[in-house]
């Protein structure tokens, strides 16, 4: 049920899945993070929410911050200005 959910939302098989997987070397595509369900790696499918364009493989915690930044690369690139500035200690 998964795979027929995955290819109709994104329009990907699961071998493109594997592939991209695989390309990513078994992680997230941002931290590299592997993330493991019951029975097989689980990583959600990030995507273009304007084009639909699938990005890549993301785990739970950066698939939400993209989403929480809204798609912005210049919000998020705020956001790591704002984290050089910060002083910590």
């Amino acid at each position: 049920m998964r795979w027929v959910v995955i290819k109709s939302k994104y329009g990907i098989s699961e071998e493109n899945y594997n592939q991209m997987l695989a390309e990513q070397h078994g992680g997230c595509a941002i931290c590299g993070r592997k993330q493991r369900g019951k029975k097989h790696i689980y990583l959600y499918v990030d995507h273009n929410h304007i084009t639909g364009q699938v990005r890549g493989l993301l785990c739970c915690s950066c698939n939400s911050a993209v989403g929480q930044f809204r798609d912005d690369p210049a919000l998020l690139r705020r956001a790591i200005e704002y984290l050089g500035m910060v002083q910590f200690g």
